[in-house]
């Protein structure tokens, strides 16, 4: 559920450079953070403190595991940023779908009784 809401949030974001880490094989969202492509200052070197930033993202990756190698550190578009995205939402599981679906028919059947009830009670009225 939280990654959802996470998801969720990113896919409603609006505007702005994204730096992002993925991973190699997959192409799927490790890891991402707004800005980071040019500094207020200007004068700090941009190129220096862009790829600072990016270094960020790349140190997460290695400290959460991932070796060097198997990720791409990089900026996007919020075009590029919103491919990324969908492409990281995970599929859900048969046990996922089922809970669901149980869910949703306890619902249902909820519904009905309440209904029941109701048309119960306006009987006993009349």
């Amino acid at each position: 559920m939280e990654w959802q809401l996470f998801t969720i949030w990113h896919l409603d974001r609006k505007g702005g450079i994204m730096r992002v880490c993925v991973g190699k094989s997959t192409g799927k969202l490790i890891e991402s953070q707004s800005g980071g492509e040019t500094h207020p200052n200007p004068e700090i070197n941009n190129k220096e403190y862009a790829q600072t930033n990016l270094n960020v993202l790349l140190q997460n990756a290695i400290n959460a595991g991932y070796k060097k190698d198997e990720v791409e550190v990089k900026f996007v578009t919020d075009a590029e940023y919103q491919v990324i995205l969908e492409a990281s939402i995970p599929e859900p599981t048969k046990e996922q779908l089922y809970q669901t679906a149980i869910k949703v028919k306890g619902k249902e059947i909820l519904r009905r009784q309440a209904i029941a009830e109701l048309e119960a009670e306006k009987e006993e009225v009349i």
